[in-house]
């Protein structure tokens, strides 16, 4: 199999995931989770891959809400059986290993998201380009993150935000386009298309 991670990639193995996936039960993560999915509640697709889905929270939460075909990758088999446990029998939702780099779906989708996980691409630019493939005509992708301040709170969460201008530039040179960005509470997305 081909290697999900590649240098300075933060990687959630057997240890990382579970703290991961119980950390996303926190008052801010919620609020995050309510964010992304009220935005996505709102749009029209048929189909959805979440890259980066960690423990499976925005797919299994649009799968009750929306009458679409969801597919969800990460590169942690630890996230993934964590996601597939959640899902339970969920046949609306298809998780499997892949990364920003490799999906392993031959299929095209009418919207791409990566929700805190954008930050963690050490090759934004080329893994923008890679998933602009998957698009269908008229499809999107949007990126969830947290909103990078002047003066973070804790020093290493600078690290894990996004800059709207630095995110405009990489989009630009993948051959996208921002169209939309949504900010509310600390949160931000950004949509883009061809």
């Amino acid at each position: 199999m081909k290697e999900l991670y590649i240098e300075h990639e933060e990687r959630f193995g057997a240890v990382l995931a579970p703290l991961y996936s119980a950390f996303s039960n926190v008052k801010p993560m919620r609020k995050f989770y309510s964010f992304v999915i009220d935005d996505l509640r709102k749009s029209r697709f048929r189909s959805m891959l979440d890259v980066g889905t960690g423990p499976g929270m925005i797919p299994i939460a649009l799968s009750k809400l929306k009458n679409a075909r969801m597919y969800a990758v990460d590169p942690s088999e630890s996230m993934i059986a964590i996601a597939k446990r959640k899902a339970g029998s969920s046949e609306k939702i298809n998780f499997a290993l892949g990364s920003s780099r490799h999906i392993p779906f031959k299929t095209k989708f009418d919207m791409i998201i990566s929700t805190l996980s954008f930050h963690h691409w050490e090759r934004k630019r080329e893994s923008l380009q890679y998933l602009k493939k998957f698009l269908t005509e008229g499809g999107q992708i949007r990126i969830y993150e947290l909103q990078r301040k002047r003066k973070p709170m804790l020093p290493w969460l600078g690290s894990h935000t996004l800059d709207a201008n630095e995110a405009i530039l990489v989009a630009n040179s993948s051959g996208l386009r921002v169209t939309r960005i949504k900010k509310r509470d600390g949160f931000i997305c950004l949509t883009m298309k061809p």
